[in-house]
């Protein structure tokens, strides 16, 4: 047998396993309930307060956010920083789900179209990034989170500098957008 069909072959062992371990410890607890709602409920407050003249960059910025969570989330997983021992849905990855494509970027979305200055835009984004650490750690009372080789306070800058980089990028973006609509609309000098 090679190593790639050895590693093919424990990853279906894993799946296996995986899938009982959903069904038998997961589904239908209260974590896994908590989850359902974590994953339903911000996108109903987003569908409530965006602001419709906006909703494309907001959205997109959600996205952005959302997408780079999801990628980080994987890679602390995978480097066995920390692991969930609850799941939304035994065979979606990143785990945690519900915060990675919810509630972080839901918040940060509305908080970006909140704050559209980089002053009022920082402490607030700051804030939640505190909070969000912390919401590590009610993770891991609740019995949801293991952390292995993390500290809660590392992931302060990180979802700072998530949030910060997509609002940077997304500004980059609509000056670009607007200096050539204006190049556009202007006449021709000929």
């Amino acid at each position: 047998m090679t190593s790639f069909d050895l590693m093919e072959s424990l990853r279906r062992e894993l799946t296996d396993i995986t899938r009982a371990y959903w069904l038998e410890h997961n589904l239908g607890t209260w974590q896994w309930w908590l989850f359902v709602s974590l994953a339903i409920v911000p996108w109903l407050v987003f569908v409530r307060f965006v602001d419709r003249a906006r909703l494309t960059e907001v959205l997109l910025y959600a996205l952005v956010v959302g997408l780079v969570s999801s990628v980080l989330d994987i890679i602390g997983s995978d480097l066995m920083l920390w692991g969930y021992k609850v799941r939304l849905l035994w065979f979606v990855y990143p785990t945690l789900l519900c915060t990675d494509m919810t509630i972080i970027p839901v918040t940060f979305a509305l908080i970006y179209q909140v704050c559209s200055r980089w002053w009022t835009f920082a402490p607030v984004a700051l804030a939640f990034s505190i909070l969000y650490a912390l919401m590590e750690s009610v993770f891991h009372w609740f019995d949801i989170y293991v952390s292995y080789r993390w500290n809660l306070l590392y992931s302060i800058p990180i979802y700072l500098a998530l949030a910060s980089a997509a609002k940077f990028m997304l500004g980059a973006l609509t000056a670009s957008e607007r200096r050539h609509r204006l190049r556009r609309s202007q006449p021709d000098p000929k």
